[in-house]
């Protein structure tokens, strides 16, 4: 008799957290639209919203550009030295250093997000951005933790949280993926947003992290 409950109060918590999400979506005067597309433009539509969430359009915003991908794809070098000339131009408030090693890595530091360290590579197929949420032994209850993070996932869409293998031991991650082919514009729109919800999730994890 037990298990209904148990199955009933966590769709009741899920779908508290939806409201709260879409509560949150109206106060900052967003509104839902529902459109049709085809399934290979997905990406761009995400990159669309983003941008369009925002009160005014960056001026670095070029629709023709932003609806043409790269012919050629992003590296992990080549993005690197990107987002360092795109930070000169604009005075992006971001710092860009490429970690060299057997795979080079570049780390994206985030001042306006207290320091936060975002890490980005490219394997000419698919640009993979990353941030660590927290150290696995620092959770007081895994299996508590693991669900509240699912939970969490479909209210953050446009990023997701994993379960990284270290040396040093598990950790747990924010992260997000595009194509390689990507424009620059939605490559930093992604390391914006990635940002702000690794910021949300820490907020929402906060208990379960000593």
């Amino acid at each position: 008799m037990k298990k209904p409950v148990a199955e009933k109060s966590s769709t009741s918590k899920t779908a508290s957290w939806q409201r709260a999400y879409r509560a949150r979506m109206r106060e900052q005067g967003l509104v839902p639209i529902q459109v049709y597309i085809r399934v290979e433009h997905t990406e761009l539509l995400k990159t669309t919203e983003r941008i369009l969430r925002e009160t005014a359009l960056p001026s670095s915003f070029r629709p023709l550009e932003a609806m043409s991908a790269m012919s050629h794809p992003w590296n992990t070098e080549s993005l690197n030295d990107a987002l360092i000339a795109h930070i000169a131009e604009t005075g992006e408030a971001l710092q860009v250093h490429l970690l060299r090693g057997a795979e080079p890595v570049i780390e994206v530091i985030c001042p306006e997000q207290g320091g936060l360290a975002l890490h980005m590579t490219s394997s000419g197929v698919r640009i993979f951005v990353s941030t660590v949420l927290c150290h696995a032994d620092s959770v007081t209850d895994r299996n508590a933790f693991n669900d509240a993070c699912l939970r969490l996932n479909p209210i953050n869409p446009l990023s997701n949280i994993g379960l990284q293998s270290t040396p040093s031991g598990d950790l747990y991650t924010v992260f997000g993926e595009l194509s390689a082919r990507s424009p620059l514009i939605s490559i930093v729109e992604e390391i914006h947003v990635l940002a702000h919800n690794a910021l949300q999730a820490t907020d929402a994890l906060r208990s379960y992290i000593h």
